[in-house]
């Protein structure tokens, strides 16, 4: 297993990244419900743990960042640009 740990800025005033972030993680889960087993957000919704096979993370949105952190499979590692990319285009720029 490798970890997983990254900071994405959003841009965006914290009420629209909230929103963007609920959404983007909804979506995702469609999307790639073969690889998005669980997720269990927090009271608040700024926090979802998304877990699946071999696989967990934290994403955590803040006034400033989309936060990714948890532990993947070792070659999810070697992707983590597209993971970033995926982060800002679905959670930071909606």
């Amino acid at each position: 297993m490798a970890t997983l740990n990254m900071s994405v800025k959003h841009g965006r005033p914290f009420e629209v990244a909230k929103t963007n972030f609920d959404k983007g993680i909804l979506a995702a889960q469609e999307k790639h419900h073969l690889y998005i087993k669980t997720v269990e957000w927090s009271q608040d919704r700024t926090s979802a743990k998304l877990s699946g096979p071999g696989y967990e993370v934290t994403l955590h949105v803040d006034q400033d960042s989309v936060h990714a952190n948890g532990s993947v499979p070792f070659f999810v590692k070697f992707m983590e640009g597209p993971i970033r990319k995926f982060v800002e285009e679905t959670l930071g720029n909606q």
